[in-house]
Order: structure tokens, then C-alpha cells, then sequence
């Protein structure tokens, strides 16, 4: 499902390390199963729908904190236990239906948020294991990139979302520049020059 980015000013939460993203897949089909069903590909939408929807809720209250940046700090933790809501239902689908690329995903992406980067490059592995083309996984897993300073594999994912999905390598490519514009500081095991042909790549882009 195409996605529509969110502008957002919480650079200064822990939480939200990158100043804009994306809401991606959006919730599954219901099928009107009941909530006590004991089908695990049941228990799996549900869950996945439930996470989906905390999800959409962070993204609104971060909206609202962008546009009061002098409350924002009010709202953090209501994203924080919202984003925490989201993941563990994330994680209630995935072991329901391990084959959920989509609850992999999105798994990904709220660990991401909340700063677990080692939970969320696995959820994103995951996805892609089971979607090796899933533009999502891709676009998501190279922020992780960035905010960890794995600058080439950075680069390398624009080029396949650039063949693979041009939206999505668009994208990513705000993301980097939103990054750059924001000062973000690399790990230490970026070195300046990197760091500099790196903005360089990017501003030629």
C-alpha cells in the first residue's frame, strides 16, 4: 500500500530519531472474524489491525505535537506508550502467523521508533526473508541504516528501491535529506569524511 509521509518536529524525543516518516501498510481485511478466534492467521489480523491502529494514533499525536512545539514535550509519553502498544501486538501477530511479512514490518518499524534498532533490523530481516522485494521492509530497514551510520548499505538500498519502486527510493531520499538538514550526529564509527561524501551523494541526488 502506497504510504503518505507525516511532517514531523519531535527530533528532540529519543523515540522519534528521524524528523519525518511514513505510515505504511495499512489494516487487513476482517473478514468479520470474532476477536476470541482461536485461528492463528485470525489472531495474526487482529493483532496486526490492533497495532495498526495505536500506530495511526502516534502519528496523530505527533502531528499535534509538531504543530505546539512548545508542548510537545507533553506528549511524549503518550507516543511512548502508544508505540509500545503498537509493538507488542506487532509481536502477538508475528507468532501467531510467523508468514505475516507485513507484522514483521511493522514490528520493524516500532522497535525502530522506540530505539531497539537490534529488534528492528531482525523484524526487518524477517520481512524481507518471506518478501525479498517488499519496498516497505527495504525503505524502512535503510533509515535503520542511517541512524546507525551504515552509510553504504544506506546507499545500496536507494539504488534497489530505485529499480524496484521509484516512490519508495523517493522516500528514503527525503529521509536523508531531512537527516542531514537536522545536523544528526552519526555513531563515532563514522568519520567525518564519510559523513561528508555522503552528503555530497546526497545532495546530488
Amino acid at each position: 500500500m502506497h504510504r503518505t509521509r507525516l511532517t514531523c518536529a519531535f527530533a528532540i524525543l529519543a523515540l522519534a530519531p528521524l524528523a519525518t516518516w511514513a505510515v505504511p501498510d495499512g489494516p487487513m481485511p476482517s473478514r468479520n472474524a470474532p476477536e476470541t478466534s482461536q485461528d492463528p492467521k485470525t489472531i495474526a489480523r487482529n493483532n496486526y489491525n490492533a497495532g495498526h491502529e495505536a500506530v495511526q494514533s502516534v502519528a496523530k499525536l505527533e502531528a499535534e505535537a509538531a504543530s505546539m512545539p512548545a508542548m510537545a514535550s507533553q506528549y511524549r509519553d503518550s507516543i511512548r506508550a502508544n508505540l509500545e502498544k503498537a509493538r507488542e501486538s506487532f509481536r502477538k501477530a508475528v507468532a501467531a502467523d510467523a508468514q505475516m511479512k507485513e507484522g514483521w514490518n511493522m514490528l520493524g518499524f516500532t522497535s525502530r521508533k522506540l530505539g531497539q534498532y537490534e529488534e528492528s533490523l531482525t523484524a526487518y530481516e524477517k520481512a524481507l526473508a518471506l518478501a525479498p522485494d517488499y519496498p516497505e521492509a527495504i525503505e524502512y530497514r535503510a533509515e535503520l541504516f542511517l541512524l546507525t551510520g551504515r552509510l553504504a548499505q544506506t546507499r545500496e538500498s536507494y539504488a534497489r528501491l530505485l529499480k524496484l519502486e521509484p516512490s519508495y527510493a523517493g522516500t528514503l531520499k527525503t529521509s536523508m535529506q531531512d537527516f542531514l538538514k537536522a545536523n544528526k550526529a552519526f555513531p563515532a564509527s563514522v568519520s567525518q569524511k564519510e559523513r561528508e561524501e555522503f552528503a555530497a551523494w546526497v545532495a546530488s541526488l
